[in-house]
């Protein structure tokens, strides 16, 4: 008998226990939450990854489709063709010199053109033409200033270019070189697991627009379980910045994050490297606004840390690199997509005329 309640009482403290727990995460996937889940980006007609090559190339010769879906809004998709080296092709210009009279240009995904049918570089590009020079737009999504450096060594030492643009948005100093790989179901950052972090997730070319969100949403991961994940890395995180706060202050009496500097140590260093390598008077850097920049969302404390970052990191740069900051070009909400971060086909166009003035 004795034994029987201690079972009874073990499974009433479980019913009591797991009944919270249940019902908490079926809110949570209801309200869709945590929030963190909120973009999935889609791509089809090819992959993306680094493998063989060290940087980050499409599948080459192709015509992808990319997809942003937040929830069940289909933020943007739009097609663009990659050329032989696996870049998106913003401009084409027949010039007939292509070796001696190549221009690399690198950024991260505003250079690139995400979520837009034309890149503002093609702009540049079409300038250059004019001039006698061939160019490339080796930029793809998620580079720091390290994956810039990257492919434009590559691109001086297998394409011949002679001459560099580097276009980055401020938050570009602080991302580490991140290596991808692809397979079957998505193109991600290499040692994770598809959704693990950023994901490009595969899917067949002839989706429709209903389809696509359809697909989209069986990517998410809503609940307490991710809830918790989030939690824990939150925890983790803070942990490090207080650890390098006190390391820092014990030091040299800064409050900064020694692993922020670090990054930025090494954004300088490959910023060095360009330069090296093509000659600072043959590199330029443009340095474009972002939402922030523009006082459109995030803190002002926030946009003082990240300029003061910035302002380490130029005064650290060969004085012979030319250096064009775009974040006055008049940029407002009409310029930028209403969910995601990236400048619309109306900005990439206002930040080409900026470019080019």
């Amino acid at each position: 008998m004795r034994e029987s309640t201690r079972i009874a009482n073990l499974l009433i403290m479980a019913i009591a226990i797991s009944v919270p727990i249940v019902g908490t995460d079926q809110y949570l996937r209801f309200a869709k939450f945590p929030k963190d889940n909120a973009r999935v980006m889609l791509l089809s007609g090819g992959r993306l990854d680094s493998s063989g090559s060290g940087i980050r190339r499409y599948t080459p010769n192709s015509y992808l489709r990319h997809s942003a879906v937040y929830g069940d809004v289909l933020e943007y998709s739009y097609g663009f063709k990659t050329d032989r080296n696996g870049f998106r092709v913003t401009y084409e210009c027949n010039t007939g010199n292509e070796g001696s009279n190549l221009v690399a240009i690198t950024g991260d995904s505003f250079t690139e053109g995400q979520g837009s049918n034309s890149s503002w570089a093609g702009r540049i590009q079409k300038r250059l033409c004019d001039q006698g020079y061939n160019s490339i737009n080796a930029s793809v999504a998620g580079y720091g200033v390290e994956g810039m450096k990257d492919s434009l060594d590559y691109a001086h030492k297998e394409l011949g270019a002679k001459k560099a643009i580097v276009a980055i948005i401020p938050d570009d100093i602080y991302r580490p070189r991140r290596p991808m790989i692809s397979n079957l179901t998505c193109s991600m950052y290499e040692s994770r697991r598809c959704g693990d972090s950023a994901t490009w997730w595969h899917h067949p070319e002839e989706f429709t627009p209903k389809e696509l969100i359809a697909f989209a949403n069986s990517k998410y991961d809503f609940g307490i379980y991710p809830v918790l994940t989030i939690l824990k890395d939150k925890l983790k995180f803070k942990l490090k910045q207080l650890i390098d706060y006190r390391n820092n202050s014990s030091s040299s009496g800064s409050s900064g994050s020694s692993g922020r500097h670090e990054i930025i140590d090494k954004s300088i260093s490959a910023m060095h490297s360009i330069a090296s390598t093509y000659g600072a008077k043959n590199v330029s850097l443009i340095i474009l606004p972002t939402k922030n920049d523009r006082e459109l969302e995030g803190s002002s404390e926030v946009k003082a840390r990240r300029s003061t970052d910035l302002r380490e990191f130029l005064n650290s740069l060969h004085k012979d690199i030319s250096v064009k900051d775009l974040r006055d070009c008049p940029l407002d909400a009409r310029h930028f997509f209403r969910i995601d971060g990236h400048p619309n086909e109306k900005g990439h166009k206002q930040l080409g005329i900026c470019a080019s003035m």
